[in-house]
C-alpha cells in the first residue's frame, strides 16, 4: 500500500517538476519577427509624401464592383452553375437553412 501512495505521488510530482519557476524575457523579445515583417515591405514609408491618398470607396461604387465580381463566375448559354447541371436552390418546406442542390433537366 506504502509502494502505491509512493508511485502515485512520483506520478502526480513528476510533471510538476517540468514547470519552470520564473522566465525572464529578454528585451529583444520577438524583435526578430517584426524586423522580418519590415524587411518585406516594399516601400516602409508608403504614406508619407503621398498626395492623394485613398479613403475607400462609396456604398454604391462597392456594391456595383462586387456584383461585376460576382457575375464575372456566370457561365453563359447553358444556365447551370454546376457542370452536372444542377443549380443551388434553397430547400423548399425546411427550416433549417440548407441548401440542397437542384439536379432536375428543364
Amino acid at each position: 500500500m506504502k509502494s502505491i501512495k509512493l508511485i502515485s505521488g512520483i506520478i502526480v510530482l513528476l510533471p510538476l517538476s517540468a514547470c519552470q519557476s520564473y522566465w525572464e524575457a529578454h528585451p529583444d523579445l520577438g524583435s526578430s519577427v517584426n524586423s522580418a515583417i519590415q524587411a518585406q515591405k516594399v516601400n516602409p514609408v508608403a504614406p508619407e509624401g503621398n498626395p492623394k491618398p485613398t479613403k475607400g470607396l462609396d456604398g454604391p461604387a462597392a456594391k456595383a464592383s462586387v456584383d461585376s465580381y460576382q457575375r464575372s463566375f456566370e457561365t453563359k448559354g447553358s444556365g447551370s452553375t454546376y457542370p452536372g447541371g444542377g443549380a443551388l436552390s434553397p430547400s423548399s418546406g425546411s427550416s433549417s437553412g440548407i441548401n440542397t442542390i437542384n439536379t432536375t433537366t428543364k
